[in-house]
């Protein structure tokens, strides 16, 4: 943590979305006479409003970061203080919180504006936008928190937030089981969550990051260090979808499209990612957990890139390729690359925002298609969302220039330049990189360039929509720059220097190969796999691959998995639990109470007989039973 100064400047950037939310959630249905009254370009243009000033702020507190100024602190108030027990709550707007509030509030503006036209034919839209505002509120209280706890508010805050708006259309009952499974996966992660804060604050008697890492630097290694170390890395597996607990993920997008491109591509999901980064100090003294996140990590990269090459739904597509992406992101933490981590992060946010948006209007085109197979020939009838698309694929792909070649050639150089890293996790990353090129050459040629399938009349979105698609192309394109390596510029890479006052780089050695040579080989596997992609998917939108495309479309049946032995035993368990206990006991309970009442009653009125005699001795016997009791005790 670097030092301190004191300004308001965090809380307002914090504020506006909440006051969006108010907005949104109150006042306007009240006016309005009722949430189903309220009028899609009122609320989207307030909502949207509030985001915009709030990414003026982040600009301005990025302003004066960048002007020298010191980290800017606010605090709140203090929670609890009671004896030793202290926790309070404040702000810290630091290089790396900064970068966050830029991500949140700028891209979630542009997904706001999106919206209004997006969501232009629905009613009572209010609500959305009232949750989406919340969501914003939820997510800057994550990243601008100096504590642990007050990181755990806001994780919990866009846990509940998403539930809501991958259901918010409720009447379909997928929806509402996707939200469902969505907060469930994410409570098991947040368990350990809890458990990590209750172990650290147990050994060092605060949560406060500063004093965290103050106090753990230099410090050896510990077997509660370890344990909190994996309790938090358990919970991040939950919120950034790596294995076991990805599955919610493909799932939520059930919801609306901008709520899949804000949540699920450019925000939430990259929370498990900030805290990594946030307490790399932390993590870095257990470097057996650190190896092993690696390994998580690449996994769920071949994981999500495979079962992504199967998918017909083009947003289940883009969920997986996120699934994916978020393994390379725990790759480059695995290792000690958190600038690299960070790097990744934020392109990832133009790019994915944009492929998702991007897929929002073909969808719009179509009435509402999202089937693949159904679409087709859509390059004419779409042009600029063409476009869009293809700076997205060619992002995400890696190809030169665009941003996703900086940053992933950058996580592929640093499994060899790290410490921590090796040629055999160097080479399962060069094959997730390899399927990211064929999955992306997929979409394209079966949404637009294949042959037609669609029977209706697509028609290219309203500027409301392709203007923030092409903001976000920009920067999907010219976004890199920020990252240009090292060994082709001296202290060109602009994000590195940033952050450094907040993360150090770590663990660093000398490569087997340069990053130059890495970045070649990288556009080599990504053309290669573009070529081919193309050649296999123009005539046949099915992939054959030795009878493995039944087990990728089956997503490796963990889903079944999970349903065998977690789901179904446990439901099991509760049916248990009702036909014996509740059934068996707690409803019964009151009628066993009534009955032992009305007997002991009767019992009790035989010796009411008026005998004077009877009834001293009775209070005599519970006087001695009462000051026996009472001596028992005290003696005790």
């Amino acid at each position: 943590m670097t030092t301190s100064t004191l300004s308001v400047l965090p809380l307002w950037i914090l504020l506006l979305p909440l006051f969006g939310f108010l907005f949104n959630a109150l006042a306007y249905p009240l006016a309005a006479g009722g949430t189903s009254k309220t009028h899609p370009g009122v609320a989207g243009s307030v909502a949207s409003l509030f985001m915009g000033a709030s990414f003026v702020l982040a600009l301005l507190g990025y302003g004066k970061i960048l002007g020298g100024a010191d980290a800017l602190h606010q605090p709140l108030y203090d929670w609890i203080h009671f004896g030793e027990l202290k926790f309070s709550l404040a702000l810290h707007l630091d290089p790396l919180s900064s970068m966050m509030t830029l991500i949140i509030t700028g891209i979630g503006s542009l997904i706001h504006i999106y919206s209004i036209a997006y969501m232009s034919h629905e009613k009572g839209v209010s609500r959305f936008f009232a949750y989406l505002n919340l969501f914003c509120f939820a997510m800057l209280f994550l990243v601008l928190s100096d504590s642990l706890l007050g990181v755990f508010f806001g994780w919990e805050g866009v846990g509940l937030c998403s539930y809501l708006l991958i259901s918010y259309w409720y009447s379909d009952e997928a929806n509402v089981q996707a939200a469902r499974k969505a907060f469930l996966a994410n409570r098991v992660g947040d368990l350990g969550f809890v458990l990590a804060m209750a172990l650290i604050y147990t050994q060092m008697g605060t949560l406060s990051f500063a004093e965290l890492i103050a106090g753990v630097s230099g410090a050896a290694v510990a077997p509660w260090l370890f344990g909190a170390a994996a309790l938090l890395f358990f919970a991040a597996t939950g919120k950034s979808a790596q294995l076991p607990l990805y599955v919610w993920l493909p799932d939520a997008m059930a919801g609306p499209t901008p709520v899949s491109a804000l949540i699920h591509a450019a925000t939430m999901v990259t929370a498990g990612v900030y805290l990594f980064v946030r307490m790399h100090v932390f993590f870095e003294l257990a470097p057996a957990l650190m190896s092993f996140v690696a390994w998580i990590g690449v996994v769920t990269a071949l994981l999500g890139g495979t079962i992504a090459l199967v998918q017909t739904d083009i947003k289940k597509l883009l969920a997986y390729s996120t699934v994916s992406q978020l393994g390379f992101m725990f790759i480059a933490v695995g290792v000690g690359a958190y600038q690299t981590a960070m790097f990744h992060l934020m392109t990832h946010a133009f790019f994915k925002a944009l492929l998702f948006l991007g897929a929002g209007s073909v969808i719009h085109a179509c009435d509402g298609e999202q089937d693949m197979r159904k679409m087709g020939g859509l390059a004419k009838a779409l042009p600029w969302t063409h476009l869009f698309m293809l700076v997205g694929s060619a992002a995400i792909a890696g190809l030169p220039v665009f941003s996703g070649f900086f940053s992933k050639d950058e996580i592929l150089y640093m499994t060899l330049a790290q410490g921590r890293g090796n040629f055999l996790l160097f080479g399962l990353a060069c094959v997730a990189a390899f399927l990211t090129a064929l999955y992306a050459i997929r979409l394209l040629t079966l949404t637009f360039w294949g042959p037609s399938h669609f029977k209706g009349h697509p028609h290219e979105s309203p500027l409301l929509m392709t203007g923030p698609l092409f903001v976000l192309a920009v920067l999907a394109t010219f976004g890199g720059f920020l990252g240009i390596p090292h060994e082709w510029a001296h202290d060109a890479h602009q994000l590195s220097l940033w952050l450094s006052p907040v993360v150090a780089v770590t663990g660093g050695h000398e490569a087997a190969l340069s990053e130059a040579l890495v970045s070649g080989f990288a556009v080599l596997i990504s053309v290669i796999g573009l070529g081919l992609g193309y050649a296999i998917f123009r005539k046949n939108p099915d992939l054959k691959v030795l009878g493995l495309e039944k087990l990728w479309a089956a997503k490796y049946y963990l889903d079944e998995i999970y349903q065998a032995v977690l789901v179904r035993p446990l439901h099991a368990l509760g049916a248990l639990v009702e036909r014996g206990l509740e059934q068996g006991f707690m409803f019964r309970l009151g009628d066993w109470m009534g009955t032992g009442v009305q007997w002991s009653g009767d019992r009790l009125r035989a010796i009411q007989n008026g005998d004077l005699q009877a009834f001293t001795l009775l209070l005599v016997t519970g006087l001695v039973l009462v000051l026996g009791i009472l001596w028992t005790w005290a003696h005790i």
